[in-house]
């Protein structure tokens, strides 16, 4: 989808082992900058986005990357968020 504001099918696939192939709008770019080549690929053009993924597609890249978003991950990065220096 173009409108995806973060597109937590995107996450769920990584999560499985399947690479994302997407439009490299919001929401997939959120969730693949920096990821592994393997993890998937996006292009204006979405059928060479579903080529590009497949062709280097890794399953245990995607598990590990998906683990950024996990709800552990989300809410030691939320607690980080709220102890801020100064603050009581």
């Amino acid at each position: 989808s173009r409108t995806d504001t973060f597109g937590l099918v995107n996450v769920e696939a990584l999560a499985c082992g399947v690479p994302v192939a997407a439009y490299p709008v919001r929401g997939p770019l959120e969730i693949l900058d920096g990821a592994p080549a393997g993890c998937g690929a996006m292009n204006e053009d979405l059928r060479q986005a579903c080529l590009d993924a497949y062709a280097k597609r890794d399953p245990e890249a995607c598990r590990k990357w998906a683990e950024r978003f996990s709800w552990d991950a989300a809410s030691r990065q939320f607690i980080a968020n709220l102890e801020m220096p100064g603050f009581d």
